[in-house]
């Protein structure tokens, strides 16, 4: 199934109400997001995929089979030609918190592999400004993701 496709049926949203985050339209957008984040330095390290999974499974509490299916979608979903489907998406269906929400763990995935290349900070306030964040929800996102790994 292509995107566009599978997009209208999964994620488009089908009425006026806004979405949900525990919603399957956020699961498919965040790892989206997750996903093109971890290849916006163009070296997709094993560890930023071992945290995509870990980011998924915490926060949504969904199995590995669901994982799997949701990872599988991000990839197509990664390309540069669906993400401002994907953002544009979040920007009007979801809070500024869910938006925050994304931009934390997109940092998270950013340090998966010890350091943040200048393509992942450039990708996530991209990511920022598509879905209507400033710069100052950024850096906020950036100190709460450096603390989270802190306590890890």
């Amino acid at each position: 199934m292509d995107f566009t496709t599978f997009f209208d049926i999964y994620m488009r949203p089908r009425s006026s109400k806004p979405l949900d985050r525990d919603g399957i339209e956020f699961r498919y957008a965040a790892a989206s997001l997750l996903i093109a984040c971890s290849k916006s330095d163009l070296d997709e390290d094993p560890e930023e995929r071992k945290v995509i999974r870990q980011i998924l499974a915490e926060s949504f509490n969904i199995s590995d089979k669901t994982i799997n299916r949701l990872l599988e979608f991000a990839d197509t979903a990664s390309e540069s030609g669906y993400l401002e489907e994907v953002t544009d998406l979040i920007n009007e269906q979801f809070t500024d918190r869910d938006k925050r929400f994304l931009l934390e763990k997109l940092w998270v995935v950013a340090y998966a592999d010890g350091r943040i290349e200048s393509q992942e900070r450039e990708f996530i306030e991209r990511i920022a400004d598509g879905i209507s964040m400033t710069a100052e929800d950024v850096e906020t996102a950036h100190t709460l993701a450096q603390h989270q790994l802190q306590e890890a």
